[in-house]
Order: structure tokens, then sequence, then C-alpha cells
């Protein structure tokens, strides 16, 4: 038997988790309790990698021990090992579906109501073979439930997601200031006039609930001049427009969800001086750095292109 067999006998997976979460960690406890195992086990390991290897991968002392330099890089091995592992993992999970089956995909509102259904459209029409089960919900619980593996892929707008996802920016959406056409703001907007930032802080919005990517933005823009309390917080794109029209105050709004209201004149835009935000709208996965299978397919029809 080769070398390289003979190792496949004795290397263990949770002992490549274990060195590799020591290089985080700093202790063998912390990295026990890390991947789950008792810290007796843990050292008795780390003392057989240290045998087989003929390596020495711990300094120990009375205060502790920590790795070595051979054990520094013996830990950024394992972890490529590791990470190599998941996308095997992954990836023939999402293999054995490529181009079939069922997608469950999650969509924040703008998302779901202005662009997945013509990305769907295009998506049956070139694979026919994969069903789309769609739910709209805000970008926070978007992300949950990517994490969790509800859905398979998940589009948000979001001004940042975690950093352990990965995420391809599918294109950008601007913000519209909207007010119905007898605020005072719209007269002035229509002599040329704009707001600024500090006065749209101390102005009472008609605003998104907590969780969701157009809050998140806003309340990102506005946190340096202290906003004020929102006057309404809703849960719809739909419910704001109506509140707006009402009078119950001005509105930051998707363009893509503001665009037939603004074009019928039942809400007027209103310029910001300092300029409207621009948001990023994001695909997010988990698994392989590269989404595979049905979860590409979605993507690459978002984004217009050819495979990944």
């Amino acid at each position: 038997m080769d070398e390289a067999g003979m190792m496949a006998d004795w290397v263990q997976i949770p002992s490549l988790r274990l060195l590799a979460a020591l290089a985080d960690s700093g202790s063998v406890g912390a990295a026990a309790r890390r991947v789950g195992i008792a810290q007796p086990n843990a050292s008795r390991s780390i003392a057989m990698l240290e045998r087989r290897t003929g390596l020495r991968m711990l300094d120990r002392s009375p205060r502790g021990s920590t790795l070595t330099r051979e054990g520094q890089l013996a830990a950024a091995w394992a972890q490529e090992v590791l990470d190599s592992l998941e996308r095997f993992a992954a990836g023939t999970r999402a293999l054995a579906h490529d181009g079939t089956g069922k997608l469950a995909v999650g969509a924040s509102q703008t998302v779901a109501e202005h662009l997945a259904p013509l990305w769907i459209s295009r998506l049956n029409r070139s694979h026919p073979s994969i069903s789309v089960v769609l739910d709209m919900q805000n970008s926070e619980r978007v992300i949950a439930g990517v994490v969790s593996g509800e859905y398979g892929i998940g589009f948000v707008e979001s001004p940042t997601v975690p950093e352990h996802l990965h995420q391809a920016v599918i294109c950008e959406d601007p913000l519209e200031l909207v007010v119905a056409p007898d605020h005072p703001w719209a007269a002035h907007a229509a002599r040329g006039g704009a707001v600024h930032l500090p006065e749209l802080a101390r102005t009472p919005l008609v605003i998104r609930e907590a969780g969701s990517g157009t809050r998140a933005l806003v309340d990102e823009v506005l946190e340096p001049f202290g906003p004020a309390r929102p006057v309404s917080e809703l849960n719809s794109t739909a419910a704001i427009i109506r509140a707006v029209r009402a009078g119950a105050g001005p509105a930051i709004l998707s363009r893509l969800a503001s665009a037939d209201e603004l074009a019928g004149g039942r809400l007027v835009p209103v310029p910001v001086a300092d300029g409207t935000p621009r948001r990023k709208l994001r695909a997010v996965w988990t698994g392989p750095a590269t989404p595979v299978g049905s979860a590409a397919r979605m993507v690459e029809t978002a984004l217009g292109t050819g495979p990944l």
C-alpha cells in the first residue's frame, strides 16, 4: 500500500476538525468545546497526530498549550481538507438534483413582487424540470432560512449579509423619497427644491418593519442625524403606499415598487439633496462558493448570464 493509502487509514476527520479549531481557539480545551468532544479525548487525538506525522503540534506548558509553527501549518492544511470535504458533500447533494426537482427560494418583498416572477418564468422555459417554490419574507427572515437550509437560494435587499454566506450582486435598486401630491414637499419639489438628510431625519416617516432590507438601509443612512421615531411601521410596501397616499407622511421606497404610483401621479418623488441611496439586490447561499444544481440555474437566470 502506498503512503497516501496508509495515511487514509488513520487520518480521522474529527482530528482534523480539532486541529483546525486549535488555530482559532487558542487552547485545547476551547478547541475541544468547539468541536464537541471532551478535553482528554482531544489531547489524545492531538498526541496521535503527533505520533503519526512525526511533528510536534503543540508547545505544552503549565500555562496551557499553543500550536507550534509546524502545528500552525498543519492546522491550515487541515482546514483546506475540511473545506474540500464541505464542497464535495454540498456539491454531490446538489448535483444529484442538477436541473431537476424542487427548489425552495426565499425572497425579500421587492424581489418577490417585482423580479422573481420574471426570473421563474424564464427558468421554466429554459429548465422545465425545475419546480420553484417561492416564499416572500423580509431580508432578515430570508437569510435565516438560507442558513437553516429551508431555502436553497435566497434573494435579499439588505445593505450587508453575514460573512459566512456566499453572495452575488444581481442588480442595483435606487430608492425614492415619495409623498402624497398634496404634501408640502411635493410643491417644494415642483419648484426645483430638494430635502436635505438632516431635515429628512427629523421628519417622522412611514417605514418598513425592522428586519426588512429597506428599513436597514434607511436606518443606516439616517442614523448619523438622529432620526425621528417613525409615524408608522408597516410590513408591506403596499400598506406603506396606501398610508402615504392617505397623507400619513413621507416614505422611502424602492423605485421598482413605486414606479406605477409615480407614473400615475398618485405619489410624487422628492429629490434628496445628498442623493437617495442605492441598494444592491443580492443572491445568498451556503455550501460551495459557486452555487450548483438548481440553485445555480436560478442565479444564472436572475443575472441573465450563462453558467457561473
